[in-house]
């Protein structure tokens, strides 16, 4: 194993953790939808919409230490003449949400009228053995509601165990880059680089990213929009 991916014991740990909370998502999904507002035109605001799991969300940490607060901060800090007046980062995270649940709450989420989208889907279907073409499927449709407003976006990667054999495992390590090659989308080829494994990076239950990992995240995520979208976030 390379420092890139954690072991497989890890890796099945901080899965598992993905899928906490899954029994209250709907009333956090109407949270996460009453908490939006619409952009008005002309707004200056840039706002960035990441639609998430239970690591977007920031389980175990408060909201300012989860990395979309992190993020914002991030922006506004290292472009402060940049023609947006202000970054906003708008956490669209659910624990236990898989592409599934991203599909039904995307149109929604859209009304919004974000800048940018970042999906952050799909380590909760590896855990649970969804078929991979059904993962893809789910992941395309998110990415053409996106494109039909034309909304540009970034694909985060997700690597998971071989838990469900080898087979499904390669066919889910390709998934990511198949589809944002096809779609001719960005991609950050693994969310939790440097952070997934890394008993430093993570909260006493091996799980959930610490204050730590997440500003590792943040900074990750930067680094992708930086260089994946440099006259669009600049």
């Amino acid at each position: 194993m390379t420092n890139s991916l954690p072991s497989e014991f890890s890796i099945s740990i901080i899965l598992i953790g993905l899928v906490l909370g899954q029994s209250c998502s709907s009333e956090k999904d109407d949270h996460v939808k009453t908490s939006l507002n619409v952009k008005k035109e002309n707004e200056p605001t840039c706002r960035i919409l990441i639609l998430g799991d239970s690591i977007t969300e920031g389980y175990g940490v408060s909201q300012h230490q989860a990395f979309p607060a992190l993020l914002e901060r991030k922006l506004n800090h290292e472009f402060p003449s940049s023609p947006h007046a202000t970054y906003k980062v708008i956490n669209a995270g659910i624990s236990g949400s898989t592409t599934s649940g991203g599909v039904s709450r995307i149109e929604w989420l859209l009304k919004s009228n974000p800048d940018y989208l970042i999906i952050a889907l799909g380590g909760n279907d590896g855990l649970r053995g969804v078929p991979v073409i059904e993962t893809k499927n789910n992941l395309e449709k998110i990415i053409l509601a996106a494109k039909e407003k034309d909304i540009p976006l970034l694909l985060a990667g997700m690597k998971i165990p071989p838990n469900y054999g080898d087979n499904y495992t390669r066919k889910f390590s390709h998934l990511f880059k198949d589809l944002a090659k096809e779609q001719e989308v960005d991609l950050l080829p693994f969310l939790l680089e440097g952070v997934g494994g890394d008993p430093s990076m993570n909260l006493p239950d091996r799980i959930h990213p610490n204050p730590a990992g997440h500003q590792k995240i943040s900074n990750t995520v930067f680094e992708a929009l930086v260089q994946h979208l440099p006259s669009k976030i600049q």
